[in-house]
């Protein structure tokens, strides 16, 4: 078994109210949420992040920019990449 744990994992809009002395669910109006879906631009930021701090390869970059929808925000960080960093998995 494992167990996850994630930070903010409490909806907020749900809170404990203890009346009487029995606790009940109080429900609070939904605040403001992240958007359904990333923008490209979003997931563009996020792919050279982590190519950044050394999470993504770059096999997986290339492979990433060849997804039609990431390619033209791709490209320049593609053409920005300094060749010490051009280094394919099977040349490691």
């Amino acid at each position: 078994m494992t167990f996850d744990f994630t930070p903010g994992w409490r909806d907020k809009t749900v809170e404990l109210c203890d009346t009487a002395g029995a606790p009940t669910l109080h429900q609070q109006p939904a605040g403001q949420k992240a958007p359904a879906h990333p923008t490209t631009d979003q997931i563009a930021l996020l792919v050279r992040e982590l190519f950044s701090e050394g999470s993504l390869t770059w096999d997986q970059l290339q492979a990433l920019s060849r997804v039609a929808e990431l390619r033209p925000v791709l490209e320049p960080t593609l053409d920005n990449v300094p060749a010490f960093r051009r280094v394919s998995a099977h040349r490691q």
